[in-house]
């Protein structure tokens, strides 16, 4: 009988290549992720934590947030956009950094509110209740902000503060005539229901700093404004309570 002939099976000496590439590609892959990450930028970094984690938990400090210009929103936004109290917090911080305020504008974050307090030179020449043009212009930037916001929220209170200085003027007519001014102001263009609206004059006793030179002075010289998703201060007046909702 004769020899059966075997088939045999063409090898390819060059399949090691395909794998030498895929592992090739691997590594660029790799070092691009590193370089990535190494130019990453944090706020895109917070954002795609909080959309795989979203009980992480960023704020530490306190109740509420404080801007002061050393943060900056995670992007920009405009006033079209504003929907909610996140949004309005988001604008005004920007709003502060872009226009060289954040030394005399602090704004805070709290669960159902937010806070934004003025040095009451951005607004009043001293012992004056008349609003000055530049901060009729401010005024009018964050009550389009107000005004976006005003479906939403269920009161804005502001209030006057005056700090203990030798005037002519009583601080208590001076910080109510001032609080009563940024609210007429706000009611005249931008927020269409008056009842959210509330003025209120501390005079010079609820100092946020020592009275002592005239730096502290002009930080307790402040106008601030609460704009609240509740209106619970509203019905502690109406009782006859102390309680103020700060």
């Amino acid at each position: 009988m004769g020899k059966r002939s075997k088939n045999k099976k063409a090898v390819n000496k060059d399949a090691w290549l395909n794998t030498y590439a895929d592992m090739i590609t691997l590594i660029l892959v790799f070092f691009i992720l590193l370089f990535s990450m190494s130019t990453i930028d944090a706020a895109k970094y917070k954002q795609l934590v909080e959309i795989f984690n979203p009980a992480a938990v960023y704020e530490t400090t306190g109740t509420a947030t404080e801007s002061d210009g050393s943060t900056s929103p995670n992007e920009d936004i405009s006033v079209e956009e504003i929907v909610d109290l996140e949004d309005l917090y988001q604008y005004l911080s920007q709003y502060t950094k872009e226009n060289g305020l954040d030394e005399a504008v602090s704004i805070e974050k709290y669960e159902k509110a937010v806070s934004i307090k003025f040095m009451s030179s951005i607004f009043f020449e001293p012992d004056s209740s008349r609003i000055k043009p530049g901060g009729q212009q401010v005024l009018s930037d964050i009550g389009q902000a107000f005004k976006a916001v005003e479906p939403t929220i269920k009161s804005i209170r502001i209030d006057g503060h005056t700090a203990q200085a030798d005037s002519p003027v009583d601080d208590r007519d001076l910080s109510s005539s001032r609080a009563n001014e940024v609210l007429r102001f706000l009611q005249n263009g931008y927020i269409t229901d008056p009842a959210k609206l509330l003025s209120v004059g501390f005079g010079q006793y609820r100092p946020i700093a020592p009275n002592d030179t005239e730096e502290n002075r002009a930080k307790n010289r402040r106008v601030e404004i609460i704009i609240s998703e509740t209106e619970d201060f509203f019905s502690d007046i109406a009782t006859g309570t102390d309680t103020v909702a700060q």
